[in-house]
């Protein structure tokens, strides 16, 4: 199992509409596709939040080639969305874990 993890930087002024359109618009429409699951919404403490706030959303996925067909059919669109209606207030960078059994 692969863990996929969105780490989102937003400006403080929209961090309330960026966790509502998360919540109502982009795991949803995420999760209806399948090929991603459980998503996981966390803020990243520790940091300075003069600037903005951090925030980590983590789906998981069976395998790359899963994650890959839901990137081209779904994913891409959501980032076009978000990048439309957040432009520079919200910034992002994914990277793909692998799970690891204690």
């Amino acid at each position: 199992m692969l863990i996929y993890n969105t780490t989102f930087h937003c400006e403080r002024d929209c961090y309330n509409d960026f966790l509502d359109w998360l919540r109502t618009q982009y795991i949803p429409r995420a999760g209806q596709h399948g090929g991603v699951k459980e998503a996981r919404l966390a803020r990243i403490m520790g940091q300075d939040e003069a600037e903005g706030v951090s925030i980590s959303l983590q789906f998981t996925t069976a395998n790359i080639d899963t994650l890959s067909a839901w990137y081209e059919q779904c994913g891409a669109l959501l980032v076009e969305e978000l990048e439309k209606k957040f432009q520079q207030r919200v910034a992002g960078f994914s990277t793909i874990m692998e799970h690891i059994e204690l």
